[in-house]
């Protein structure tokens, strides 16, 4: 029985290890709960002076496309069901009046956030290229937690003088 104090330490060390504000749970933005049907998520939409401008099939799943949420910066939300059930919240957000620089690091604060909040994010992609004039850069992290997590991503795309960018969080109860 040597081997059984070690056991009880272990645990208590990776618990250490972890900062309490790690411990913080990812719930669905907005005060919603994973699962609410489309109907309580339109009530809450309608509710907040917003409005749902498409409503469309992606693959297995149905999406309600909304604006008018009041938050700086954001341009529209993207509601995902599955099963009738809500499943992610998708959060796209532009500060057409910024350059990359400032955008990148709002970017920065954000990610910086989320690490407070739910420990340190996890780099999945981080992409450059240049396809036919098209220049690209896409970066994302994660904060994976028990069936939930918050991915962040920041792309930008630019074929001549178009330019396209978009910072996105994406909420997802899996």
């Amino acid at each position: 029985m040597p081997f059984r104090p070690i056991l009880l330490i272990l645990p208590a060390m990776f618990m250490a290890a972890v900062p309490a504000s790690a411990q913080q749970e990812i719930k669905a933005p907005f005060g919603m709960q994973w699962g609410e049907p489309t109907a309580r998520i339109k009530q809450v939409v309608t509710k907040a002076k917003a409005k749902v401008v498409e409503e469309r099939s992606a693959g297995q799943r149905e999406v309600l496309v909304v604006t008018g949420i009041v938050q700086e910066g954001l341009k529209r939300t993207l509601f995902y069901f599955s099963e009738g059930g809500l499943n992610e919240v998708e959060l796209q957000y532009d500060r057409e009046e910024w350059d990359d620089t400032k955008v990148a690091a709002w970017v920065a604060t954000i990610k910086r956030e989320a690490d407070k909040k739910y420990g340190p994010g996890r780099l999945f992609a981080d992409e450059n290229g240049n396809e036919n004039g098209l220049r690209h850069t896409l970066k994302a992290w994660m904060w994976p937690q028990n069936f939930v997590s918050l991915r962040l991503v920041h792309y930008t795309a630019q074929k001549g003088n178009d330019k396209m960018r978009r910072v996105s969080l994406h909420y997802c109860g899996q």
